[in-house]
């Protein structure tokens, strides 16, 4: 019959493998750490090493704890006084054993929460995908190609591309302060807010200025939008307008040069007192043939590996220029490739967006 203990721990093991135990101690590791980072004092350096790290243990437990409701929190302690009183007495062993089924129970109602709440979260996340556009490749004589991955289940990046009532088409990159639920129910808004301006109006700033005056009434402090808009019209002009977002990068073909284009304007959610308004400033874009556009959030420039360095701009400006002779969609590939390569088993810091517009000398 074997080994009752061997079968068992078979059983439980055999969809095991080394990708699952490295995710587990490189990433969601990170993860938890970053969880409770929050609410761990910095450590006095004046201290010596293990006095700093006596109580960084001791500030991780207390946050650990903190996180649990009242009547979850004082199971636990009780567990934990059942566990030792029956470790130190052995006479008492069945309180370690009580223990033992106590901090099980415990584990159960935390897992059946996370995977609750994962659940509501793998919908929302689907309902955030249905709403950013589906593939577009291609809006008169330009490709177009782009990135979204939230770093979270859902994200607080914008991207979406909306036709207005004269043929005008607007392409719309911004980021919300912060990630998470939050940050994707304002995302939420701004889309609503965005598509019910674009049915009456179509001048670039007009439309801009508008947003931040609805958007701004129900904003918390904390929270601040960065916005970058490019609207192509009919005849296959480009307006650029960028409301303290990324500059956006521009490839010229004929100097084989990637440029940033430097224009005014502050982000969105600061008490300005008019500066906004003043300040917005639109830039015109002319494409020739071959030559792109790169809009992109921090998420990608600010990338992080395991040994916190950053992807940079150096680094997005490089791929460009080496990759620039193909297609929107494959360049779009490359530096996916590139962000994840680069960052290896480092968890992703910031949601991720980028557009690529592309000139290809003809209309469809």
């Amino acid at each position: 019959m074997g080994n009752p203990i061997r079968r068992i721990f078979d059983l439980y093991t055999s969809d095991l493998n080394y990708q699952e135990i490295e995710k587990l101690i490189k990433k969601e590791a990170g993860e938890v750490y970053e969880f409770f980072s929050h609410d761990i004092p910095k450590p006095d350096q004046s201290r010596s090493k293990f006095i700093r790290s006596l109580i960084f243990v001791r500030s991780l437990f207390n946050a650990f704890l903190m996180k649990l409701t009242p009547a979850r929190r004082i199971v636990y302690l009780v567990s934990i006084i059942f566990f030792l009183f029956g470790y130190t007495n052995t006479e008492n062993l069945g309180y370690a054993l009580f223990a033992f089924i106590m901090l099980n129970l415990l584990l159960a109602f935390e897992l059946a929460d996370k995977l609750s709440a994962k659940g509501e979260l793998d919908v929302a996340r689907k309902i955030q995908f249905e709403l950013i556009p589906k593939i577009v490749n291609r809006i008169g004589k330009y490709e177009i190609a782009a990135l979204y991955e939230p770093a979270r289940e859902v994200g607080g990046d914008y991207f979406d591309i909306v036709e207005d009532s004269k043929k005008n088409n607007f392409i719309f990159v911004g980021d919300i302060s912060g990630k998470g639920m939050g940050a994707a129910l304002y995302m939420v808004k701004v889309q609503t807010i965005i598509h019910l301006l674009t049915e009456t109006i179509s001048d670039t700033k007009e439309l801009i200025v508008a947003f931040k005056k609805y958007f701004e009434k129900n904003l918390k402090r904390e929270y601040f939008l960065t916005l970058l808009t490019a609207r192509i019209s009919e005849e296959g002009k480009i307006k650029l307008l960028r409301a303290g977002h990324n500059q956006a990068m521009l490839y010229k073909k004929s100097t084989n040069e990637i440029t940033e284009i430097a224009s005014t304007g502050i982000a969105i959610g600061f008490n300005d007192k008019g500066i906004f308004e003043k300040t917005l400033e639109v830039v015109d874009v002319e494409l020739d043939e071959d030559d792109f556009l790169f809009l992109y959030t921090d998420g990608i420039n600010e990338a992080m590996n395991i040994h916190r360095q950053m992807f940079g701009e150096k680094r997005i400006k490089d791929i460009l220029k080496r990759n620039a002779h193909k297609n929107p969609e494959e360049i779009k590939l490359i530096m996916q490739n590139m962000l994840i390569n680069f960052r290896g088993t480092a968890i992703q810091n910031d949601d991720q967006t980028f557009v690529i517009i592309k000139a290809s000398g003809q209309s469809v």
